[in-house]
């Protein structure tokens, strides 16, 4: 097994950690506001009547996606709110006929709730685990080689980046574990 004085930064380690961390960004940050959206904090809450739902490929009790016809809570306000009979959302429940309380955000609409929030919360928990291992290959620029025995961290070990890394992904794995125990009992 080679030792860390083998390890050599790479400008494709590097390109690798920093689109990591992008990844981690992009995931973390759409799924904290889709979270916000469906906690009621932010966006348009209103009913969608479902008239149309199609399997999301998760297989049988997988995500659905399923369209209708948006109507927002306060219609009858001069802000410009209008029924959208094009909204499409994600769940896993709904059947053609049912009505749905959902809430429109900048990113579309999201089923309204407690459970749906705490889902979200994982995600953008799920992308912290992902910057967490991306930080180390971005700061040292060492890419782990198949077959070599090498972790993410041999690079950074003993520093404090990777103290940090490290509390990192065990802070966004009990997040996970809780987030997903909280969006089942809701």
């Amino acid at each position: 097994m080679p030792t860390t004085s083998d390890l050599r930064p790479t400008l494709g380690g590097r390109a690798a950690g920093v689109i990591g961390l992008l990844v981690a960004l992009g995931v973390c940050g759409v799924s904290a506001s889709q979270a916000a959206v469906a906690s009621g904090l932010l966006g348009t809450a209103g009913k969608l009547t479902v008239s149309d739902c199609h399997s999301g490929g998760g297989g049988h009790g997988g995500m659905r996606h399923c369209y209708g016809t948006f109507h927002p809570a306060e219609a009858g306000d001069s802000d410009g709110l209008s029924s959208n009979p094009h909204a499409r959302v994600n769940t896993r429940e709904a059947e053609p006929g049912d009505t749905l309380q959902v809430r429109k955000g900048s990113g579309g609409y999201v089923v309204a709730g407690l459970g749906s929030a705490w889902s979200l919360i994982a995600f953008a928990f799920l992308g912290l685990l992902i910057g967490s291992a991306a930080l180390p290959v971005t700061a040292s620029g060492v890419l782990p080689r198949r077959g070599t025995g090498q972790d993410i961290f041999a690079a950074v070990r003993g520093t404090r980046l990777a103290w940090i890394a490290k509390r990192l992904a065990l802070m966004s794995i009990a997040g996970i574990a809780v987030s997903a125990y909280l969006a089942w009992l809701f």
